[in-house]
């Protein structure tokens, strides 16, 4: 199975959804990012390395990648981290509409707020959210690695 989570630079929301995602998905899933505008390579935040840094993840080496149909065509299950990313998506691939979702879908359609450009703390609150919806969309997801 494999997963993709899209944000809009791919250098803070879904890179750290990526690194997080490993903690609630086996290595039989495989988990990639992308940002609908990213600016390829560019590295990703330092707040967000430093978040995952403090849950023992290392998101250091990522660089941004730009979505492409080829990444949404490969990709079992697609998680976005606002509804208008989602709704972009799904006009953008309407042929691959059924697996696009908000990453907050199972917990009360909330979306993952942006941190670029806030405190240490703001991207800290950024991984509790993603954590918690993290955890139920592996719980939905039991079974179908």
């Amino acid at each position: 199975m494999r997963l993709l989570f899209v944000c809009t630079g791919n250098t803070c929301r879904s890179p750290m959804a990526q690194g997080l995602a490993k903690l609630y998905f086996s290595n039989k899933v495989e988990v990639v990012s992308a940002g609908i505008n990213a600016f390829e390579t560019e590295p990703v935040s330092s707040n967000a390395q430093k978040v995952l840094w403090e849950k023992g993840i290392d998101i250091s080496e990522h660089r941004a990648v730009r979505c492409s149909k080829e990444l949404i065509e490969g990709a079992d299950f697609i998680f976005t981290m606002t509804k208008a990313q989602e709704s972009y998506l799904s006009c953008t691939y309407p042929q691959y509409k059924d697996k696009i979702r908000c990453l907050g879908y199972l917990s009360g359609d909330k979306e993952v707020p942006d941190p670029w450009g806030g405190s240490i703390e703001t991207y800290r609150r950024c991984a509790i959210e993603m954590e918690k919806m993290l955890g139920k969309i592996a719980q939905e997801l039991q079974g179908t690695e």
